[in-house]
């Protein structure tokens, strides 16, 4: 049978398991993690795990006592022997990687070459812990969380990592989606929001103490907003830990357990829904432009119903994948998330109404 191996297509001999497949690489069965056809395979499966033809492996192979980054394993690398001292802990090192703390011999990659193409790799590599953890979020919901919670850490992105990578990825998209994004401007702050007469007590109030006209203070809530709407979406985070805390209560996790799902759930609302999909709705109203082609209403009230489906879709399989939550309560769960979406992101909102307009 023919297996992708790490990317490369090769065979070996039919009925084997993956735990053989371990042996027959001459792979250490505790340096390594499994991914098979997406998914993690948990280390006391691997005996039970037959593997067919055509089936997509990744081998993330961990060296020394701490590296960071994944490597081929070793039927798949030829690594060049390097003798001499580690200059990161002095051991004596031969091979290619120190024994003691894995550090990479360094000999031939002062090259200007080198260095792009290292952090090139790194970065957008199929085995990278960056492409490997963005691409799980996206395509198989809840895994990173219950990866983490599992204790399987070193094959992806800490949370936090990976939710303040997304919010870069935000903070320098979204302005070239000329979109407002996640901020809201005091004249809408002050008529559209739940709390807007309130907003309108406050505003008025702020502007006879600092004796500013409507405009004055118009423009400095406006230029406090955009410098910090973006900066400030980690709010979002421990508010929704909250809300999977009330759905979740009767189970009794660590509501550190409920931030680690948020901070997985908030990285993919960042990059599907606020650049993807709304994002999206100002590019295709440019788009109709250059086609000549007038819509009444805008692309975003057309694109919403598609928001709620990714995130729907997002939360279901993760109730289920996270909690085990049942079909049924994961449906109802999932409702009851989509639905407070909206009332988190004004909660949001009003947080950064009261920033703003005491920075005015």
């Amino acid at each position: 049978m023919t297996l992708q191996l790490n990317g490369e297509s090769r065979d070996f001999p039919d009925g084997l398991t993956l735990a053989a497949l371990i042996s027959q690489l001459g792979t250490k069965p505790d340096r390594v993690a499994v991914e098979l056809n997406l998914e993690i395979v948990p280390r006391d499966q691997w005996e039970m795990t037959a593997l067919k033809d055509g089936d997509r492996l990744e081998i993330v192979h961990f060296v020394g006592g701490g590296s960071a980054g994944p490597e081929a394993t070793p039927s798949l690398a030829q690594p060049t022997s390097v003798e001499g001292t580690c200059p990161s802990c002095q051991a004596a090192a031969s091979g290619r990687f120190c024994s003691v703390c894995g550090e990479e011999s360094s000999k031939h990659d002062l090259s200007l070459r080198h260095l792009l193409s290292h952090a090139a790799g790194e970065v957008f590599h199929y085995d990278s812990k960056m492409f490997r953890s963005f691409r799980l979020l996206l395509a198989r919901p809840g895994l990173l969380t219950s990866e983490y919670l599992r204790g399987c850490r070193k094959p992806y992105l800490h949370p936090f990592q990976l939710f303040f990578i997304a919010n870069l990825i935000y903070f320098f998209v979204q302005p070239w989606t000329g979109w407002s994004g996640l901020k809201a401007w005091l004249n809408v702050q002050t008529h559209a929001m739940f709390y807007s007469g309130l907003a309108s007590r406050m505003a008025a109030h702020r502007m006879a103490a600092k004796g500013l006209t409507q405009v004055q203070l118009n423009h400095a809530f406006d230029h406090a907003v955009n410098l910090q709407a973006r900066s400030l979406v980690i709010i979002l985070v421990p508010l929704l830990a909250l809300l999977v805390w009330a759905l979740q209560w009767r189970k009794r996790h660590l509501f550190a357990e409920h931030l680690v799902f948020a901070l997985h759930a908030a990285a993919f609302a960042l990059l599907v829904i606020y650049i993807a999909v709304f994002g999206g709705s100002t590019a295709l109203v440019h788009l109709f432009r250059v086609f000549g082609i007038h819509v009444a209403i805008s692309p975003e009230y057309i694109l919403r119903p598609l928001a709620y489906l990714a995130l729907a879709f997002y939360s279901f399989a993760a109730f289920r994948r996270v909690y085990g939550d049942s079909v049924v309560w994961a449906a109802l769960k999932m409702v009851v998330f989509v639905a407070a979406f909206d009332y988190i992101v004004d909660l949001y909102h009003f947080f950064l109404f009261l920033t703003a307009l005491y920075s005015s």
